[in-house]
Parts: structure tokens; C-alpha cells; sequence
């Protein structure tokens, strides 16, 4: 069985899906696997350590299945390969649907992370919690108007001490989302010392951070709030959203969002209690944060929308490459072989996008955006 590592073609991405370690324990446990690597300067982990760990350098060969972080190119896709990726495709996003389209002409095969899930529905690998923590330090960073050196390569600590010793009064933070990225964004501001607000007593000066759940900023008209009603589009819902406004000063969006949802608030909402900065940390372009109308980069992460700094990156664990790559190359180490397994069975399994160009029918959906 082979598998190899590509090269990542995003601008300021520098993991890995797995690490020179985890390759070692695999090989060792595994003799048939046989890894490759295609060569990358980016990569936090030098081609020479994959190299010591038994990888090969990827050429021409035959390969089982090609692991990446971000989307390959579509000029990648040849007939019959596969591919594990985080796709950005599961929600019908138009900007990548010619990806899709290719995959499915080839009669390739498409796994994506973000389908691996346990018998409770929950993800059960992924970056989030790097995002919410890089996502949080960035969009704080710049509602002080911190400056630090423009490096890429950061740990969790680098980022605490930037902010240790800041004056950090009067942060008033909103967040959305209940899962990795919100517990990512809330371990931060707990680091550098900001509370939850249902912990404390709050003063004139005071800094503190609350946790909306969906029945916080959606209400339902018939007042039968049900969230898996909200998740599977049943029943009408209704943003109140822009009740917070006047209380909090910075928005950081951790939650979970696709067409079906109502948005958070309209353009025309936007007023003088607006949030002076937003960190979109979730990133659904033109989706539940209207303000987020692109993406942004490490490199240059904010933009104005009239007098509110957005932040929109959306590789955010980029920037913690080693940490993150660790973390995620340990749960994927565990998955590999049952994924591996799936690769010639006749069963289409939930986390396949497409199986041998064949659309899983559990996303039947997506045809109306492939057309």
C-alpha cells in the first residue's frame, strides 16, 4: 500500500497530515505501507526527516492514496487516484466545485477530513483548535494595535508572551460556536487572563468573553427552538444577533454554518454599536458574517468594513504548523489503516465524497451545484 505526502500549494501553508514520528510507528507496525513524500521547502518538517523515517521520494509511482492539508490543484487529477483532503467542497462552495467536477471525471476517489466522524456525529480529526487559539491572538492583536514580528512559524507560548504584558482592559468579546474552535479561542483568552463573564463580576474596566449558543442568536417563530430542527433545516429561524452589539467590542466566529442557517445580521444592520473588530475564524466567504465578503492571509490577515477590522485568515493553524501537524498526524496515524482498508470496497463510506467518480448519494445534494 502506498501513500504518499504531497506538497501543499497554498500560500503560507506549512503543515503536514502526517510527521516523520508517526511514519516511524506506522512502518514499524505496518511493513506493507511504503510512504512517499513529494519534496516542499514550506513544510515545517524537513523533506531530510521524512527521508530518516523511512519516506521516499515521490516521483512518478504508483500511489494508493495522496494525503494533503489543503485542496490539490485540479491540474493534479489523473484517472483513478485518490485523495484525502480538507476539500471545501461538502457545502456546495462554487469556488471549488471545478475540483470536484475533475475528481468525479476521472473516477477518482475523495475523502475528506472533516467527514470522519464518530457514532455521535462528532468530527473526529481537525485543526480547529489551533484556528480558535490563532484566530483569537490575531484578531486581539489587532484591536490593540500590537505589533510583532512577521514570522510564521509561531508556538502557543510565543503568542501568550506577546500579549502578557498589554494592557488588555476593556475587552468586551462575543463568541459564537460550542466546539474545538470556541474551546481553541476560549483557552487563549483565558491564558492572557481574560474571564468568562458568567465567572465574575464585571466592572467599568473590566474584560470578558461570552459563549453564545444557537439558541442565543436564532430564535425560532413558532418559539420551538430545536437545534437539530436548525441543523437540518427544519422549521423557520430568526438572527437576533444584533441585540449584542452595543454590549461587546469584538466578535471572534467559531461556529458552525451553511446555507440553511439564517445569517447573523444584514449589511443594513451595521450600525454605530457595531463591533470594532471581527475575527471571522470559521471564514464562510459571503456566508453567516456578512462582512466577510474574501478571505485573507498570514501575510496580510485584516481588511475594514467602513470602521470595523476584519479578520479572515483561512489557514489559521498554518501558523502553529508543528503543534497542530502533531496533533492532527496523531489522530490520523489511528484512522489510516480502517481508511486504507475502505479504498476497494464496494461500500461508499460516509466520509467519501465521491468513491471511483461515483458522488456518494449521502451528498446528492452537491449535483445541483456541480450542473
Amino acid at each position: 500500500m502506498n501513500i504518499c505526502i504531497l506538497k501543499e500549494h497554498k500560500l503560507n501553508e506549512f503543515r503536514s497530515p502526517l510527521v516523520p514520528e508517526d511514519i516511524k510507528r506506522l512502518k514499524k507496525k505496518y511493513p506493507r505501507y511504503n510512504f512517499y513524500i513529494e519534496p516542499s521547502k514550506n513544510r515545517i518538517f524537513s523533506d531530510s526527516l521524512f527521508y530518516q523515517s523511512g519516506c521516499e521520494k515521490y516521483i512518478s509511482q504508483k500511489i494508493d492514496l495522496y494525503l494533503s492539508i489543503k485542496e490539490v490543484s485540479a491540474k493534479q487529477i489523473k484517472k483513478n487516484q485518490n485523495f484525502m483532503m480538507f476539500s471545501h467542497t461538502i457545502k456546495g462552495q462554487e469556488y471549488n466545485m471545478p475540483l470536484l467536477r475533475k475528481i468525479l471525471k476521472n473516477d477518482c476517489s475523495l475523502i475528506d477530513y472533516e467527514l470522519l466522524k464518530d457514532k455521535k456525529n462528532k468530527r473526529l480529526i481537525g485543526f480547529g483548535y489551533f484556528a480558535g487559539i490563532m484566530g483569537a491572538f490575531l484578531t486581539i492583536k489587532n484591536h490593540l494595535k500590537v505589533t510583532s514580528p512577521k514570522k510564521y512559524s509561531y508556538k502557543i507560548d510565543e503568542l501568550l508572551e506577546i500579549l502578557s504584558k498589554k494592557n488588555l482592559n476593556n475587552l468586551r468579546i462575543l463568541i459564537t460556536g460550542e466546539g474545538a474552535v470556541s474551546n481553541g479561542a476560549q483557552f487563549f483568552l483565558k491564558k492572557i487572563g481574560i474571564k468568562d463573564k458568567k465567572t465574575f463580576k464585571k466592572n467599568k474596566y473590566s474584560s470578558y468573553f461570552k459563549v453564545l449558543s444557537p439558541s442565543e442568536y436564532y430564535k425560532r417563530l413558532d418559539k420551538k427552538f430545536n437545534l437539530n430542527d436548525l441543523m437540518n433545516g427544519i422549521g423557520t429561524y430568526q438572527s437576533i444577533f444584533p441585540n449584542y452589539f452595543k454590549e461587546y467590542n469584538i466578535f471572534l466566529s467559531c461556529h458552525y454554518w451553511d446555507q440553511r442557517f439564517p445569517k447573523l445580521f444584514e449589511l443594513n444592520q451595521v450600525n454605530k454599536d457595531f463591533f470594532q473588530t471581527i475575527g471571522d475564524i470559521t471564514c464562510d466567504i459571503n456566508g453567516s458574517v456578512p462582512t466577510t465578503s474574501r478571505s485573507t492571509t498570514l501575510t496580510k490577515p485584516y481588511y475594514k468594513f467602513k470602521k470595523t477590522n476584519i479578520m479572515a485568515v483561512d489557514n489559521l493553524p498554518s501558523a502553529l504548523p508543528k503543534e497542530s501537524s502533531e496533533h492532527f498526524s496523531k489522530i490520523l496515524t489511528s484512522l489510516l489503516p480502517s481508511i486504507l482498508n475502505s479504498l476497494n470496497k464496494e461500500s461508499i463510506e460516509e466520509f467519501y465524497i465521491s468513491k471511483k467518480g461515483y458522488l456518494n448519494y449521502r451528498y446528492i445534494n452537491l449535483l445541483q451545484n456541480l450542473i
